[in-house]
């Protein structure tokens, strides 16, 4: 396999772990428990009701990434003004579910929005890079989500450079699982579906968009997402260097 598509987040970066960590501090701070399945709870139903939502469940753009996301790419000022009222509604609905200090919302609001902004890669990752770039494998990241988001997480995480072309859902217009995304990548390189690996965590936008695309696919278990019978990966790993032996 010469062409390596892969995704970002959970699959190189730790994302879901981290909002679980700093809101379950948070609650803590303010003596609540379950704070985090809380706020996610409601943070997705309250998603769901945002006027650009469709948009957002198209290019991959998830609820809880709404609570930290600056919303500074040019076309998404009308984001920015929506979302500190969506966030401070989000943590006083999670907070009276829990019995807590509702007064508190925007505190917890804007203390989300600055302690989540931590990058850790998952601890086999460098080395994973590594050994592509020593095997003259080309690097496609394949990444929804919001473009300054995105590319924030990119800077953070030290993967700025890592890759030999970075396709952002919310810059292209297309986000996983649309094969057309995949497709984009095979053509920048010249490259045959059979010639390509898909790396990442989620079933239904990793793995399914690889298949509709010919593509082998590699589903990383993170422990976060099971994999799905609909979408069958070629293969399963628990850590990235398993899918190593694709480069022989």
């Amino acid at each position: 396999m010469r062409l390596w598509l892969l995704d970002l987040d959970d699959t190189l970066l730790v994302d879901h772990g981290v909002s679980r960590e700093v809101l379950e501090a948070l609650g803590k701070e303010v003596g609540v428990e379950g704070l985090y399945g809380a706020v996610k709870a409601k943070a997705e139903a309250l998603f769901r009701e945002a006027p650009f939502y469709p948009w957002a469940e198209r290019i991959g753009h998830s609820a809880l990434e709404a609570l930290w996301a600056r919303y500074t790419t040019p076309g998404l000022e009308a984001w920015a003004a929506w979302a500190w009222p969506f966030r401070e509604q989000v943590f006083q609905e999670a907070l009276a579910a829990l019995g807590g200090p509702v007064g508190r919302a925007r505190e917890l609001a804007e203390a989300f929005f600055g302690r989540r902004r931590q990058y850790p890669l998952f601890p086999e990752v460098p080395e994973f890079l590594k050994a592509l770039k020593a095997k003259g494998a080309t690097l496609v990241l394949l990444t929804n989500g919001v473009p300054d988001l995105q590319r924030e997480k990119l800077v953070g995480s030290g993967l700025k450079e890592a890759f030999d072309l970075t396709l952002v859902s919310g810059e292209v217009g297309l986000g996983k699982p649309d094969p057309r995304l995949f497709r984009m990548a095979l053509c920048a390189f010249g490259v045959p579906p059979e010639e390509a690996v898909m790396v990442g965590d989620n079933p239904e936008r990793d793995i399914r968009g690889a298949l509709a695309a010919g593509i082998y696919a590699v589903f990383v278990d993170r422990g976060y997402r099971s994999p799905d019978p609909r979408y069958p990966a070629h293969l399963e790993v628990k850590d990235l260097r398993e899918a190593l032996a694709l480069l022989s």
